[in-house]
């Protein structure tokens, strides 16, 4: 178990040669395993919820929409949704435009989580930005947009390729 104590000896150790991928690794797994202890009441977990809020955001999307939205894999995000769809928070409905596609939408129910779901992200951000002035909190922003934007050219080549 992390203790507080092991906590302040990770931080006194110098660590200018730990790579950034590192930090921003820590900082993901401890959200999920943070976003997954809170959501477990909601029967939700921090894989999912991502859908939740970006059928929230803007119903009417497809699984595809979704995926790129959040550049998951299509069968990730296939999996996802099936599992919300299961749990009565999500369904989907025939596109009036093309009747082979279907939209996702939030049930009653799924709608009925989202105060607990926002407020949960909330408490995170302000535990993570506790602390931070505007400033640092709009740099710290700018910068990990910045790193977002390479990784992602990095991966698919191009800015240009982005999209597929």
């Amino acid at each position: 178990m992390l203790t507080v104590n092991k906590i302040k000896k990770i931080c006194e150790n110098d660590l200018n040669d730990v790579p950034l991928g590192i930090f921003v690794s820590i900082i993901h797994r401890t959200r999920m395993m943070y976003l997954n202890n809170e959501l477990k009441s909601l029967n939700v977990t921090a894989s999912q919820f991502l859908y939740l809020i970006g059928l929230y955001k803007k119903e009417g999307q497809t699984q595809e929409d979704l995926a790129t939205h959040f550049f998951i894999d299509k069968g990730t995000v296939a999996r996802g949704v099936k599992k919300l769809e299961d749990k009565g928070f999500i369904c989907r409905r025939i596109d009036p435009e093309n009747r082979r596609r279907y939209l996702l939408y939030l049930t009653p129910e799924g709608k009925a989580l989202m105060p607990n779901i926002l407020g949960i992200i909330q408490d995170w951000e302000d535990s993570m930005s506790e602390g931070l002035t505007d400033t640092e909190k709009n740099k710290i922003s700018e910068l990990l947009k910045k790193l977002t934007i390479k990784a992602l050219t990095k991966l698919h080549g191009t800015e240009e390729n982005l999209d597929e």
